[in-house]
Parts: structure tokens; C-alpha cells; sequence
């Protein structure tokens, strides 16, 4: 069965799934740091004033940009410098990833909870690398493939339990995750996804990629983000960081062969590889 892909964005502004009514907030610094950085007139002082207003924050933005994650070459000491160094659309991918931390952090201990944010991670760093090797904006790709499940984490951090159960059950009876999502919370993670995305200082755009990534496009379709989100989805699945095993586990060449047939631009990194430097990076966010 297909996903029912009507967008929430097209709810009213007030009216949430009753799931993700009382959601917790994403912490108050990021969402002031994200609007200011959806303006086209930022400037890098507003913004430094922004993070060193709240020290623990900036500390943590700081460990995250001089960290194996985002492989900065140049040790970053400031804000301001980070900024200059890194550009704005690295500077909010860093505050998406640290804000994301920090939302799923109180939960994080709950085992399908850190299953699905290595998930989220993974994603986000194969969305990254695909990007570049299709010259699209690797910065928004790598955001894209971070949020691409915050429905999901959302859920989660709201009824650990009650999902976790979702998932063990799911899996042991070859359950479609979606289906059984709706069942319980009269709202898949992707419609709920889109919601948060919505209420959130971050591009629309990715509303349409956390609500479609797990659609499959009609070959004549012209590739998108939201394609391209779907198969650094895939793949890390096909790489081992999967939240729910597939009844037929997907194969890391197969997917690698849709990306080019799709793109028409090559994906020379190693299955062993790749494995590699995800599972180490995770390892140093941990």
C-alpha cells in the first residue's frame, strides 16, 4: 500500500496531530539562530551575538564544527570565525545537527530511539557525499537527510515506549512500519514530520522531502532533493544503519546503480568504506 502522502503543511497552523500535540520544543537559541539565518540580510555579527548569548550552546557548536563530522580542516575557535570559515549553510547544518541532539537527547538511552537517530545521522552524511558527487547543494542535502525522519524521532521522544514496541512488533511480523504507525497514532512519521518541518524557521522544501522521501519516483520525473534523500535513505539501510530490517534486505550496489541510472553521475565510494567512517563518526557524536 502506498503512503497517504496529504501534506500537513496544509493543515492550519494551529491544529496538530493529536500525537504530536505538547511535542517538546527544539531548544529556544537554534530556533532563534534559524531565523535569523533564513533572512537574506544576516549578517555574521547578529548571529555571533545570537549563539555567545547562550555559552553551553556555543561550546556545543563549536566541539560540533572541529568535530570528525564535518571534517573541518582549519581548527575553528569562534563564532564569528565559524561563520567566515564555514559559510551560512554550513553554520546552520552544524545548528540543525546540534539542535537535533539536544531534541532527542532526553530519550536518547531508549534503545529504537538511538537506532533511529544513527539513522538520521547516516542519512545525512550519504545525503552529503551524493550531493556533491551529483553537484547539488551538499550543505541542504546533508540537512534534508538529518530531518528526514524528525516525525519519527518526534514520536518517539513522545511515547518511547509505545514505539519501541511499534518496532519490535513490526518486525517480528513483517508489519509495514507506516501502516502500523498509523494504526497506532493516526499518523504516519512522515505526515508528522512534515508538520514539525512547518512550524520550524527551515526551508518549506523539506517538508516535501520528509513527507515523499520514501516514494517511489516515476522514471521520467526530473531528480530532486526529495530523490535524492530517498536513496541516501536506502542506502543506509543497505549499509547496516537501518531502523526496521526490510523483509528483502536492499544491496548497497543496487542502490548505487539507481543513483547513477537516475543522475547520471558516479558514486565511487567503498560498502566497506562508507560503513567505516559512519559507524566512527556516530561513535565521536556519541
Amino acid at each position: 500500500m502506498s503512503l497517504d502522502t496529504t501534506l500537513p503543511a496544509e493543515l492550519p497552523v494551529s491544529s496538530a496531530p493529536w500525537a504530536m500535540e505538547d511535542l517538546p520544543p527544539f531548544p529556544a537559541v537554534a530556533t532563534r539562530l534559524l531565523h535569523v539565518l533564513s533572512r537574506e540580510d544576516v549578517n555574521i555579527s547578529e548571529i555571533a551575538k545570537i549563539v555567545g548569548a547562550e555559552p553551553v550552546f556555543a561550546t556545543r557548536v563549536l566541539q560540533m564544527a572541529n568535530s570528525p563530522l564535518f571534517a573541518i580542516r582549519q581548527e575553528v575557535r569562534g563564532i564569528a570565525q565559524a561563520i567566515n570559515l564555514l559559510g551560512l549553510s554550513r553554520v546552520r547544518a552544524i545548528t540543525v545537527t546540534r539542535a537535533m541532539g539536544d531534541f532527542v537527547a532526553p530519550a536518547i538511552n531508549i534503545k529504537a530511539l538511538r537506532v533511529c537517530w544513527q539513522n538520521s545521522l547516516a542519512g545525512a552524511i550519504l545525503a552529503e557525499k551524493l550531493a556533491r558527487a551529483c553537484r547539488m547543494d551538499p550543505d541542504f542535502a546533508y540537512v534534508a537527510g538529518l530531518v528526514r525522519d524528525i516525525g519519527r524521532l518526534g514520536l518517539l521522544i513522545k511515547y518511547p515506549r509505545e514505539y519501541e514496541n511499534l518496532v519490535v512488533v513490526s518486525g517480528e511480523n513483517q508489519f509495514d512500519l507506516t501502516e502500523t504507525e498509523r494504526e497506532l497514532f493516526d499518523v504516519d512519521h512522515c505526515q508528522a514530520g512534515a508538520w514539525v518541518i512547518k512550524k520550524m524557521p527551515l526551508p518549506q522544501e523539506l517538508a516535501e522531502v520528509v513527507a515523499f522521501h520514501h516514494l517511489t519516483p516515476q522514471a521520467s520525473d526530473p531528480f530532486r532533493m526529495v530523490d535524492l534523500i530517498r536513496i541516501a535513505d536506502r542506502m543506509a539501510d543497505a549499509l547496516g544503519f537501518v531502523v526496521l530490517a526490510p523483509v528483502e534486505p536492499l544491496v548497497f550496489t543496487d542502490v548505487v546503480e539507481e543513483f547513477t541510472t537516475r543522475t547520471g553521475a558516479y558514486f565511487t565510494e567503498s560498502e566497506e568504506q562508507l560503513k567505516a567512517e559512519i559507524a566512527d563518526k556516530i561513535r565521536t557524536w556519541a
